[in-house]
This record gives C-alpha cells, structure tokens and sequence, in this order.
C-alpha cells in the first residue's frame, strides 16, 4: 500500500509539473514561436473575439493596442478590444458609445484615445460624434461633437497637443460619398470642443495627412472629390497661416497611404489613379522644397493597403486591393522600401490577404495587421510581422 501510495504521489506530482509546464508554454507560445521567426515573416497570433474592416488602432503608452469600431458585414459595430503584444491575446474591453466605421482615431498627450466620424447606419450616414477611451478606467465617454459629420477624414495631432480633423464625406449612399468637403476643425483636448479652422484649398475625401515636425505643419496630399476623381493636389497646413497649396504630386492618388521618413520627407504609394485603376506608383515630397519626386515602383499595384515605418528607417506596405479595369484581387502580399535607395523589394506575404485593415508598429519592434476584409469574409484574424 505504501509503495502504491507512493507512485500515485509521484504520478500527481508529475502531472502537476506536466500542466504547470503546459501552461507555461501557453503562456510564453507567442514570445517562443516569435523568438524564432525567421526575419521578414508573418506568424499568426490571437485572434480577434469580433470580425472587422474600416477600424482604428491605437498604440496606447502601455504598449497595447486599441482596437475600435468598424464594420462587419457592412453594418458598423461598436466593440472595442485591446491586444497585449506580450500575451499574444485580445481582449474585449467597454464599447464605443455610437456604431462607427470609417472613423479617424489618434493618442492625445494625455494617454487617453480620441476616436470622432465615421459612419453609421449601414454607412449611409456620417456622424458629428466624437468619444474618448480612458485606459485607466477601460471606459469611452463622449466628448465635444465634430462642428460637421464626417466619414473617410483625416485626424492629425499638431505639436500643440491639440487635434486637426480635415476634409472627409459629409453625406453617403450605397455607392459610397456622394458629397466631400474642404473644411477643417480643431479639437481642444483641455475644453473638449471643436473650432473652426480654416477651410483647405480643396475638397477631398480618403487623403492622407501627415504631421511634418520641422516646419511644424500638416502635409494633406490627393484623395478623391465628389465625383470620385482622384486627387494630385496637396497643401499644407499651420495654426498661424491656415492652408497654403504645396506641390502638385506626379500623379493623382486617392485611398494611398503615406508615411513619415526618418528624413522628414514623405513618402506616398499607391492608390486609385485617376483611370479609376491600383497604380505602382510611389513618391516622396520633400518638405524643404515643397516639391514631389517620383521614387521606385511598387513590386504589385494596390489600394487601400496599409503602411508603417519600422525601426530601421524602412516602410513596410502591406495588403489592400488590386483593382484592374476587369476584376479587384484581395492581397496578402507585403514590401519594403528603402529610403536611401529609393528601391522596393518583396518581403514575406500574410497568411490571409486583406483589405481595410491596420498596420501597427509595436513597441518590440514587429508589426501588428489586424483584422480587414478577406477574399470571402470580413476576418478576425490577426498576424505579426518580424523585420
């Protein structure tokens, strides 16, 4: 009996260990298999408790990301969830206040997430609504409302900690914007109001906007108008002068992305043209002279993808569609440029292709593509990609 009693004692101490190792190895899954990715891969991680596209995310200062709204199966959602790169796991955290897609979302000084626009209603109508995320209390509230709906707008922080929201559609229907417009506001995160700011030269809608920290302004550059035209225009804008024209680009872009360089220079890819097809084109706007030069070409033509900068100087552009005059493809394909060579070269592909999705550079270093539309279905997946 004491022989007996004594193998069962080894035998539950032994299987104690077996569990408390398992559960250690799940808990360290993500830092083991990403420990050995090899560079320039893409390794599924946790994925998301709800399916997405046209969402925000947020790096918050803690090194989580906020992930907020968007749409599933075309209907915008409020839920909201937080991924926590050291886990590898997402988790749902309070909703948003109002249903929201194709909303703008940026990190106040404060730490707190401002989140305003967007869609509603099956995306036929643009919201004024503006909320807040509190990461101390894991609550949205509401703040000052937009002075004007909008939905597919840029929001930009300026030096001064306070927020500029520019251009974007202001009404929708089933075919998506039917009215743009060129004004601009600026919300004030000490009173939580929005003001009038001056109009741009131009509306448009699906722009980007980059803040250029050595001449202390906001680069807005293409986009489309009313009609659906892309853009080629570009302007900038400071608190002391409002907007003034720059640099005409190369050519037209709208639903392109554009990205800060180490340099201070900017760097635009992609996008719709002007013949209503993805383009390869890609150009850097160089904020000394105001001026557009045409760069290296994009290995795949694309739109709607995502791009960010890595810790090395690079930017790395990924997914989004292809769109020819006879079929759109869905892609899961990625590149880099290189500053310095002004060249592309194809880096590892995602194990989903998507469109609508995010990039986000974590504070480890890897990138974070979250959710976005499939080929079939909006996903919930998310993957990490290893420089």
């Amino acid at each position: 009996m004491k022989s007996l009693s004594k193998i069962s004692a080894i035998a539950l101490f032994l299987t104690a260990g077996l569990l408390l190792a398992v559960t250690c190895r799940a808990q360290n899954a993500v830092d083991y298999v990403l420990a050995f990715a090899p560079s320039r891969t893409w390794t599924l991680t946790g994925g998301m408790h709800q399916a997405r596209e046209e969402h925000t995310a947020t790096r918050l200062n803690n090194g989580t990301v906020l992930v907020a709204g968007g749409a599933f199966n075309g209907v915008p959602i409020v839920s909201t969830e937080l991924f926590n790169p050291a886990t590898g796991r997402w988790t749902s955290v309070a909703n948003l206040k109002v249903d929201r897609a194709d909303a703008a979302a940026v990190l106040l000084n404060n730490g707190q997430v401002l989140v305003a626009g967007g869609c509603t209603t099956n995306c036929l109508d643009a919201t004024s609504t503006a909320e807040l995320y509190n990461p101390a209390t894991n609550k949205w509230t509401l703040t000052g409302s937009l002075l004007t709906a909008r939905a597919f707008f840029s929001l930009t922080k300026l030096a001064t900690g306070q927020v500029l929201a520019a251009g974007g559609c202001t009404a929708l229907d089933i075919n998506g914007c039917t009215t743009d417009t060129n004004s601009a506001e600026i919300y004030t995160p000490s009173t939580g109001k929005w003001t009038h700011a001056a109009p741009m030269r131009a509306a448009r809608s699906t722009h980007t906007a980059t803040f250029l920290p050595a001449k202390n302004a906001v680069l807005v550059a293409g986009g489309a108008n009313a009609a659906g035209d892309p853009l080629a225009s570009s302007e900038l804008f400071t608190i002391a002068t409002g907007w003034t024209l720059t640099g005409r680009m190369n050519s037209a872009h709208a639903e392109h992305t554009a990205t800060l360089l180490p340099n201070g220079n900017v760097l635009v890819a992609g996008g719709e043209n002007i013949s209503g097809v993805s383009q390869n084109l890609a150009e850097v706007y160089t904020a000394s002279t105001g001026k557009w030069t045409l760069t290296g070409k994009l290995h795949t033509p694309r739109q709607e993808h995502a791009a960010v900068a890595l810790g090395n100087g690079q930017v790395l552009v990924v997914g989004g569609n292809l769109v020819t005059s006879a079929n759109t493809f869905v892609l899961a394909s990625a590149e880099l440029f290189n500053p310095i060579t002004g060249v592309w070269s194809t880096t590892g592909s995602m194990k989903n292709a998507r469109v609508g999705h995010t990039a986000t550079l974590l504070t480890n270093g890897l990138v974070l593509a979250t959710a976005g539309s499939g080929v079939t279905d909006d996903l919930a997946s998310a993957e990490l990609y290893t420089p």
